[in-house]
């Protein structure tokens, strides 16, 4: 990893509860990763009592949560009501500099409104989306956004995200990265008012946007960045990390383990990075609840990666310039 930020070191705020993870696990995961991390890099340990047993580790720390949001509580009501949440101190901490970066594997919509209330929202971004990336039969991933932030999108928010993930692409060190909308064809007259009217603005970019791109010629590395309303992009993540699980599956019955290992390097979700919250002031990473620990240490390495190229401040530069 080149380091490319003038900061001395980082400090990776962790939630360690409200998954279907034990919070010990998390920890235990957490500590035997972090000495792989860069050495400019240490952990916070977010959890309730019992969720962890400090270690004498100078690059791991511990902040003690009077409470945590479970799964299945209703986000807003869960954030108002659970302020020392570890959830809720996490995004403090965040806003407070405590940290320069947040995890969490809990409930993305308490994680997306507490980030959304605590933190300032970048200049020219209305509405934050959640980014992920997805493998390509080319080296290089496609960014996907939103996958789970917005149910709904107007055009001009479905623009914001192609500067999110342009901006994103750019910091993973692609000069030129390209754009597509995510329909139900490729002809420009296709998908719903609000599509067909995000097209025209998108065809603004020129060379940049490519045009529309169906789900099945999204993994084919021709594009760099996917935008699309956070219903449709939700399910279509879903539905491909199905599908790659149901495959895994099948060829890992029949496959050598060294082929199977490969393949499930290259598909299965949990060995690619959680999911961004673009536009807030801050790093929020929602990191997937299962596959530990490779869920966590990919996490952790993509978050690295985003504080060492800077990218809040290449991604404001970005927003800027449209």
């Amino acid at each position: 990893m080149q380091k490319q930020s003038n900061r001395d070191s980082f400090h990776i705020g962790i939630d360690l509860m409200g998954c279907d993870t034990q919070p010990e696990q998390i920890a235990a995961a957490i500590e035997e990763i972090t000495p792989d991390l860069p050495p400019h890099f240490s952990v916070v340990l977010i959890g309730t009592s019992g969720s962890f047993t400090p270690k004498k580790d100078p690059r791991i720390s511990y902040v003690l949560a009077e409470d945590f949001i479970a799964m299945d509580e209703d986000p807003l009501y869960a954030i108002r009501r659970k302020k020392n949440s570890s959830l809720s101190l996490g995004t403090q901490m965040l806003r407070e500099k405590k940290i320069d970066a947040f995890i969490s594997a809990g409930n993305t919509g308490a994680l997306i409104a507490s980030a959304i209330l605590t933190l300032s929202r970048l200049p020219g971004i209305e509405h934050p989306a959640l980014l992920t990336l997805m493998p390509t039969t080319q080296p290089k991933s496609v960014a996907v956004l939103d996958v789970g932030a917005n149910p709904t999108a107007k055009a001009h928010h479905l623009v914001q995200y192609a500067a999110m993930g342009l901006a994103f692409q750019r910091s993973c060190g692609i000069e030129n990265p390209t754009v597509g909308l995510l329909n139900i064809g490729a002809e420009e007259r296709k998908g719903t008012p609000e599509v067909r009217d995000a097209y025209k603005k998108l065809a603004e970019l020129k060379e940049t946007f490519i045009g529309n791109v169906e789900g099945r010629d999204a993994f084919n590395g021709h594009v760099d960045v996917i935008v699309t309303d956070g219903f449709t992009g939700n399910i279509f993540l879903k539905t491909a990390e199905g599908i790659a699980s149901f495959v895994l599956s099948q060829i890992e019955q029949a496959a050598a383990a060294e082929i199977f290992a490969t393949l499930r390097k290259r598909l299965h979700y949990a060995e690619y990075p959680g999911a961004v919250l673009c536009g807030v002031e801050g790093i929020v990473m929602k990191c997937h609840g299962d596959g530990m620990p490779n869920a966590f240490r990919e996490s952790l390495k993509e978050t690295c990666r985003l504080l060492d190229n800077d990218f809040l401040t290449k991604i404001k530069e970005l927003l800027a310039s449209y």
